[in-house]
């Protein structure tokens, strides 16, 4: 039945979430969103251990006895910070309070018993948070909430770039796209480019888990990390939450951006709050948590509405006189200024949670999310009226069951449907109008110039739709073993369409959409499937911990492909051939000491390219126009291959100071790259002996280095993190169309090992804390990089080895302060966040003659064409990264 419903072309709503519903009782899709807790209980006065004992989680019905030996373990434990007592007829009771509780990770917690003098005596304690992690068998980084709210970050993607090894965004010198996102165990990846689809607000999160090294059995479809986000489940009392603030760019460089210098506090806002509490007439057996978000930013990029976007043959045009030049222009504008960069972003969520039966736990959430924007484009500064809008369109609908199996064994059951679709272009209706003509940009461009009018022609529209279902069973079969096992399908649907609207003699001169299945007007719809199952067993010994585990992947495009790609046009078609892929994973901790922990880990991971790459341009239409630029995919692809090995070292010197050492390297191939042909000699092929490009299983490349960490915790007033990365990130090609790239260019591809472009040698990030988080605190982040690669070249001939250049440095300093406020029942808080503190320039971006965001002007004879001065069209203030910016906010709780 539900395979003839997701094979169903109606592939409606009401379908998608009758399945989720059902899906409650079939089939799942999670990862390890929760921990353990385990330890023994001893009697103080023997020393020897007490069974029966019962140990319960407070305000939980999670708990369970000591056995024979004294020893007890809590599985199924959400993640955060619990308050767990254990109780024997004639001894106190004793509560350890404060006990942080990670994903997938297993708190220790011992308990030291005396005997009752008084009735109903009870002994508090606070748990201690040891530095080193016995079971940490690979790198990973968990985040609690009350950890985010005092760092200087908007996000959990701003949280990623903070991690050691992590070069914006480029897990340990992995390519975009090669990271596996997920909320509540459900992955979150649009699978087209393979980016996040959600932004999951931090007032939402109860902890994400950042996992940079090798990864276990139940994670699949990343090759580089996986960052993994548990969101809050409702409170038993009424609790909520506002907070909003004002900002702006603050900057002294005025002479490379344009109106900055007006400060409008308003430029910059943001509101956002959180709400709940048990649903009215349930009590606490129905709970709901309820979040929303909206943040407006105009960006610091602006552009002035010098001429509007009109073609050559509007009625409006006149020529002007231009330092002696004579430029014609369409129509001009009222030289108001416009942001060029700016985007609003809306989301929400709303979770019910529920118990059934006691202790079986149902929850369903939701995600909605709402994006809006402009990117910077610099042809356009003076015509920032011809650059398209983005709009984004994102929700997720997930819901889960889970089910006790006695103490020791659960089952999680969860189906999730979610849509994620992104259209683009200057007016909604392709037919308006406005529309200039569509060889406008050609004939209003010029040397060294800004475009004098026109727009860009592209309607870009895309939706992917995924329905996702999985079953996981978890048993702690004996002391020493924690079995996982799990199995899980994925259906997409993928629709594109894509086109350049037409103006021209052809269409009367009125704007048109042209004919679909053309290299003018793609359109498709493709329906590949996932299907995925994972053994996991992790073995706790007093002596070692060993995380072993198996993964066997499977992917079918369902799609077609040229029997001969050297006949584009006569060959004959073929099906696509399903994938399989079975990776081990393995991971052992082994404590050398109680403050010292070594580990090693290894293990295959497998990731199938952005679908994009297998359904770009599926009509196989040679278009002699584009030539190489236009590639066509291939459905057929294999996945892409990742062998990684790791070893590092924790070591605590205190309660409080500790440092780590982790070597890693990474062998890849089967990356997506790109490949030539030419279409043969015949009758039946018009464009014979040109060339053209389809994606192929070709590129390579190896990552390696080391990290260290130092970590003092918080404590009289003073915390301290830095962490160094020493890292080579080399390949044959950072860009899968290198070698159509090279190919237009002239040059021969690279055939050996070169930078990547995001092979950043040295980085160094350090975090200072100040104050107490109950009354004020002050929290500065510094990250100092050297330069990324390039490759040098004068008057476009390149003088050098691919990326065998490197710019200058960077420099980020972000600082957030926080003072609380205790009015009545309020807590008050009073805070302000300043990104690039220093108002460093860091070019981001850099001319290949000079590698700086300048270039030598004697490379690039000529005189403009456009109304534009030579250095204005050379300054380029998107090559530095953001100026200054200040907010300040309050917030309040309740």
């Amino acid at each position: 039945m539900l395979f003839s419903l997701v094979r169903s072309e109606r592939f409606t709503l009401r379908v998608s979430l009758g399945l989720v519903m059902s899906l409650f009782l079939i089939i799942t899709v999670t990862a390890q969103t929760t921990g353990k807790i385990a330890g023994t209980v001893i009697d103080v006065g023997t020393g020897r251990t007490i069974p029966g004992v019962n140990v319960i989680i407070s305000g939980t019905v999670q708990g369970t006895t000591t056995d024979l030996d004294g020893y007890y373990f809590i599985i199924g434990v959400r993640p955060g910070t619990h308050s767990v007592q254990a109780s024997f007829i004639g001894f106190s009771t004793m509560i350890v309070e404060d006990v942080r509780v990670q994903i997938d990770r297993t708190t220790e917690i011992n308990f030291e018993l005396h005997e009752e003098i008084f009735e109903g005596e009870e002994v508090v304690v606070i748990a201690k948070r040891p530095l080193v992690q016995r079971d940490l068998t690979s790198s990973s980084t968990s985040i609690s909430a009350e950890q985010l709210q005092n760092l200087p970050v908007l996000n959990f993607s701003d949280v990623i770039n903070l991690q050691a090894g992590v070069v914006d965004g480029h897990f340990r010198g992995g390519r975009m796209g090669e990271v596996a996102y997920l909320v509540d165990g459900v992955p979150i990846n649009d699978v087209y480019d393979q980016t996040f689809a959600f932004q999951v607000e931090n007032n939402a999160i109860q902890e994400v888990q950042i996992i940079s090294g090798t990864f276990n059995a139940e994670f699949g479809q990343a090759q580089s990390g996986v960052v993994n986000i548990v969101t809050k489940d409702g409170a038993q009392e009424y609790e909520g939450s506002f907070s909003a603030y004002l900002g702006d760019y603050l900057t002294s460089d005025t002479d490379l951006y344009q109106r900055i210098g007006k400060i409008s506090p308003t430029d910059t806002y943001e509101l956002q709050g959180t709400f709940s509490g048990p649903v009215p007439g349930f009590g606490d057996r129905l709970t709901f948590f309820a979040s929303g978000r909206f943040v407006n930013n105009d960006g610091y990029l602006y552009g002035r509405n010098i001429v509007r976007p009109l073609g050559a043959e509007a009625d409006t045009g006149r020529i002007i006189d231009i330092d002696g030049r004579q430029v014609f222009v369409p129509a001009l504008g009222d030289s108001s200024f416009s942001s060029m960069n700016w985007g609003k972003q809306s989301t929400g969520q709303f979770k019910l949670t529920t118990r059934l039966f006691g202790v079986n736990k149902l929850t369903a959430n939701l995600l909605v999310q709402r994006d809006e924007g402009q990117d910077y484009d610099h042809l356009f500064r003076y015509n920032p009226e011809g650059i398209p809008t983005t709009f984004g369109d994102s929700w997720s609908l997930t819901s889960t069951y889970t089910q006790l199996f006695g103490t020791s064994s659960f089952m999680e059951v969860k189906g999730a449907y979610f849509k994620n679709e992104v259209k683009s272009f200057v007016y909604a209706d392709p037919l308006d109008a406005r529309y200039p003509g569509d060889n406008a940009l050609r004939q209003l461009g010029g040397n060294f110039s800004f475009f004098r009018g026109g727009a860009r022609m592209n309607h870009f529209r895309r939706k992917t739709r995924t329905l996702i279902g999985r079953i996981d069973f978890t048993s702690q079969v004996s002391r020493q073993h924690l079995i996982k096992a799990g199995v899980e399908f994925k259906q997409h649907v993928l629709f594109l369409d894509d086109f350049e609207v037409k103006n021209n003699a052809s269409t009367n001169f009125e704007p048109a959409i042209p004919i679909p299945d053309t290299p003018d007007h793609v359109l498709y719809e493709e329906k590949p499937i996932e299907a995925s199952a994972f053994l996991q067993d992790k073995m706790e010994f007093d002596f070692m911990i060993v995380n072993a585990g198996i993964r066997l992947d499977y992917f079918d495009a369902r799609g077609e492909v040229l029997d001969d790609f050297g006949r584009p046009r006569s060959s004959t078609r073929r099906p696509t051939v399903a994938k399989f892929q079975l990776s081990p994973r393995f991971g052992l901790a082994y404590p050398l000491s109680e403050r010292g922990v070594v580990h090693i880990a290894y293990g295959h991971f497998f990731q199938m390219p952005p679908f994009q790459f297998l359904f770009t341009n599926p009509d196989y239409i040679y278009d002699p126009e584009e030539g190489v630029n236009r590639a066509f995919g291939n459905a057929d692809l294999e996945p892409q291959r990742t062998v990684a090995y790791e070893i590092g070292l924790q070591q605590a010197f205190s309660e409080m100071i500790g440092v780590e050492v982790t070597v890693y390297f990474k062998d890849i191939r089967n990356l997506l790259g790109t490949r030539l042909e030419v279409i043969k000699p015949g009758f039946d092929e018009p464009f014979q002996l040109e060339k053209y490009g389809r994606f192929i299983n070709r590129d390579y490349g190896q990552v390696k280095g080391f990290i260290l960490t130092f970590d003092r915790r918080l404590s009289g007033g003073f915390g301290l993190g830095i962490d160094y990365t020493f890292q080579i990130a080399q390949g044959n090609a950072s860009d899968p169309r290198s070698v159509l790239l090279d190919e237009r260019a002239g040059i021969e591809s690279e055939k050996q090992l070169v930078p990547l472009d995001w092979d950043r040698r040295h980085q160094l990030n350090a975090t200072v804390t100040l104050g107490d988080p109950e009354n004020w605190l002050a929290t500065l982040i510094g990250r100092l990089g050297t330069g990324l690669p390039y490759t040098p070249s004068l008057a476009d001939e390149r003088i050098g080895l691919e990326n065998s250049a490197r710019r200058r440095g960077t420099a980020i300093f972000d600082l957030y302060a926080i003072k609380k406020i205790e009015v009545r029942k309020l807590s008050v808080s009073v805070f302000t966040r300043i990104f690039n503190l220093l108002d460093t320039r860091n070019e981001i971006q850099v001319y290949t003659d000079t590698g700086r965001a300048f270039p030598n002007l004697r490379f690039f004879p000529g005189e403009p064409q456009g109304l534009n001065s030579k250095d204005e069209f050379f300054e380029r203030p998107n090559f530095y990264s953001a100026p200054r910016q200040v907010t300040i906010g309050l917030s309040f709780n309740f």
